[in-house]
């Protein structure tokens, strides 16, 4: 097995010996494909594909357990996605904490996500969670109905409803509080 050189983020390298973890290619690699997707969030198989074509090789396994290693050490994040096949963790690096007021809106029917950085859309949805019982604090993830008729994304990810279903759909659906 023929490794590509590490990434040159030497920031992570640094970060992984303070908390007393061995900074190997695989866990760089993962950290730096975590950092290159921004705020997009990826899954264990996506992680690894984007490894595989940055040269890097490794067994899906030991992605896997690299994500959980950083995860449990506090240096990325999960979230659970829902989709058509059920539920799937997906990761990203972890924020700081002044971006706890972030807001996730979500689609209901593709799962597209944007996240916005708002404190008064924040408080205002955590005043609306603590009003009806449900204790607030951290992010918040709202999802929605597509309103796009045509939208190729639910195209694809709802096959079997019409765009006009698709539609009443959305007109219906009520807003979903996620809060952690």
């Amino acid at each position: 097995m023929q490794y590509a050189a590490a990434p040159a983020n030497e920031g992570f390298s640094v970060q992984l010996r303070s908390m007393g973890i061995r900074p190997t290619v695989i866990r760089l690699c993962v950290l730096q494909t975590l950092a290159e997707s921004g705020s997009e969030w990826l899954g264990g198989e996506e992680v690894f594909r984007r490894m595989l074509a940055r040269g890097t090789a490794t067994g899906l396994a030991s992605v896997y357990r690299v994500i959980k290693e950083l995860e449990q050490a506090g240096l990325i994040q999960r979230e659970w996605e829902r989709s058509l096949g059920g539920v799937r963790a997906v990761h990203r690096l972890r924020r700081p904490q002044a971006l706890e007021v972030t807001v996730r809106l979500s689609c209901g029917g593709c799962n597209a996500s944007v996240e916005v950085v708002d404190e008064a859309l924040h408080q205002g949805l955590m005043r609306a969670a603590q009003a009806h019982g449900l204790s607030a604090g951290g992010p918040v993830t709202v999802h929605l109905g597509c309103m796009k008729a045509d939208c190729a994304r639910c195209d694809n990810a709802l096959p079997a409803a019409t765009s006009m279903q698709r539609a009443d759909t959305a007109r219906a659906a009520s807003v979903k509080l996620q809060v952690r």
